[in-house]
């Protein structure tokens, strides 16, 4: 709860449509996400991410064979 009063306090409610506030709450809660996704380690290597993209990416191409 105190994230979405923090992330709220960032809004300019008057200047944004409902769309845009809710827009602007997913958009802190994924960077809130990453951030402690990066403190708990959870990450990986640009090299682990390309190889993981090409693997789906023939898994994919394969189905479509």
């Amino acid at each position: 709860m105190n994230f979405m009063k923090k992330a709220l306090s960032q809004v300019h409610v008057q200047k944004n449509t409902l769309y845009d506030i809710i827009y602007d709450l997913f958009f802190f809660a994924e960077l809130q996400e990453s951030e402690d996704d990066i403190k708990n380690g959870k990450v990986c290597t640009l090299e682990e991410l390309k190889a993981e993209m090409e693997a789906k990416y023939e898994s994919y191409r394969d189905s479509k064979s």
